[in-house]
């Protein structure tokens, strides 16, 4: 299983919409992450920057389905877009990854 790790700077202006977004999020995006495999999906806020970590078997292949989003991710992704303070090109994705450098079981 692999570990990923992922931070995003918000809007200060969206910081409050992005936590209630995330308070409320649809039944069906829930359902959307657990059928592409992710767990232990957790969001950590420290001011205007978000941090997400999850778990998934093969992030190669998560990648791969995420790199043409459906009609779903695509409303979720147009609703969080205008609360970022990154501008990210389409190919990075709306969030960067993380490398882990450490890691104790």
């Amino acid at each position: 299983m692999a570990r990923a790790m992922w931070r995003k700077k918000l809007d200060p202006a969206g910081v409050q919409e992005y936590v209630r977004a995330h308070a409320e999020p649809w039944p069906e995006l829930i359902a959307q992450i657990k059928a592409q495999g992710i767990r232990n999906y957790s969001i950590f806020l420290d001011g205007d920057e978000v941090f997400g970590y999850f778990e998934h078997d093969d992030l190669e292949a998560l990648d791969a389905m995420n790199a043409h989003p459906d009609e779903l991710g695509e409303r979720w992704e147009a609703g969080m877009r205008p609360l970022s303070a990154e501008k990210v090109s389409a190919d990075q994705g709306m969030v960067q990854m993380r490398r882990q450098v450490f890691f104790v079981e």
